[in-house]
């Protein structure tokens, strides 16, 4: 049950700033926070009660104030994560920490990603990634016919639906598993929807140019984004979009995001990442932007008033 939290629960949503607690935990803490998460009764218990909204202080080796485009910056980021994942003896690799986890009796055809739930808030966490779908296909300026890139799609349930509505879609996911989800939902559903096994900036097809690329609930694991974004420039027909949504993109710093970029501090995603090894990054608006304005573009947020979930950042070229 514990490796399927982080997807069930949905890490990938950020606090709202404005909800700064006074609790707080140490690096040092982090084994006894996961206890606590782990506890028989889970979040709902009396264990987790005092880490619920607590976020992990900064260790003193921590630098502030480092320019969020430098090496040194980038570095210290990434000895965070190590720290705090506990593997603080080697590189991070996605090819190895990003695995999936918990999907080892899934069936990708009746009961794909959310579907299989059966916790008290499956029906409402569901109606959030409906939303999300539904906010991705109003914005995603695509007609029949068009070709679309999701990456990190997991599930691939958007990917799905378009392709039900005749878009061509290609998916790239660092789990091989997954991919070979997406592709048994093609084959089921007889739809122009294809999975390749690869990493964030991966080229599916050579030479071809997409409509819309998008990342849903996965751009915060992209560590590569410096090197990624300007490539999509490479993979966008003319006249096309990026699209990010149920991302951790935070209005202004607080205390989960309290840098341009970085590692989230919440307490539940500091025990996920001891859990699991994945890298979970937190972005400000404002560095966002500029990381997209550096590679060409243009960008601006679309509001989804009832859920999170639903919030897109759009991208065209400038």
């Amino acid at each position: 049950m514990t490796a399927l939290r982080k997807i069930w629960r949905r890490v990938g949503r950020c606090p709202t700033p404005g909800h700064e607690s006074p609790a707080w935990f140490e690096l040092a803490d982090i084994d006894e926070v996961k206890r606590a998460y782990e506890n028989p009764e889970g979040v709902l218990g009396a264990a987790w009660v005092p880490y619920a909204h607590a976020h992990m202080r900064l260790p003193s080796w921590f630098v502030p104030g480092l320019d969020p485009w430098s090496e040194a910056y980038a570095a210290q980021q990434h000895r965070l994560w190590a720290e705090i994942a506990g593997v603080a003896d080697r590189a991070y690799d996605a090819s190895v920490d990003e695995a999936d986890l918990g999907w080892d009796g899934a069936d990708p055809i009746r009961h794909p990603g959310f579907y299989m739930r059966r916790d008290a808030a499956a029906v409402s966490s569901a109606g959030d990634h409906v939303l999300a779908t539904g906010m991705l296909l109003k914005h995603s300026g695509l007609r029949p016919g068009d070709w679309a890139l999701e990456y990190g799609a997991g599930f691939a349930q958007s990917a799905l639906a378009l392709a039900r509505l005749g878009v061509h879609v290609d998916t790239v996911d660092v789990s091989a598993r997954l991919c070979e989800f997406v592709n048994r939902q093609a084959e089921h559903f007889q739809v122009p929807l294809q999975g390749f096994h690869g990493q964030f900036g991966h080229a599916p097809r050579e030479g071809q140019r997409y409509k819309l690329i998008w990342f849903y609930e996965s751009f915060h694991h992209c560590v590569d984004f410096r090197r990624v974004v300007p490539r999509l420039n490479e993979l966008l027909e003319p006249g096309g979009r990026i699209i990010l949504g149920g991302e951790p993109i935070v209005e202004r710093e607080y205390a989960a995001v309290p840098y341009p970029w970085g590692v989230r501090l919440h307490s539940e995603v500091a025990v996920v990442m001891r859990q699991t090894r994945w890298f979970e990054l937190g972005f400000s608006e404002a560095f966002l932007y500029e990381l997209f304005r550096r590679a060409g573009f243009a960008g601006w947020r679309i509001e989804c008033e009832p859920s999170l979930f639903g919030r897109l950042y759009v991208f065209e070229r400038a």
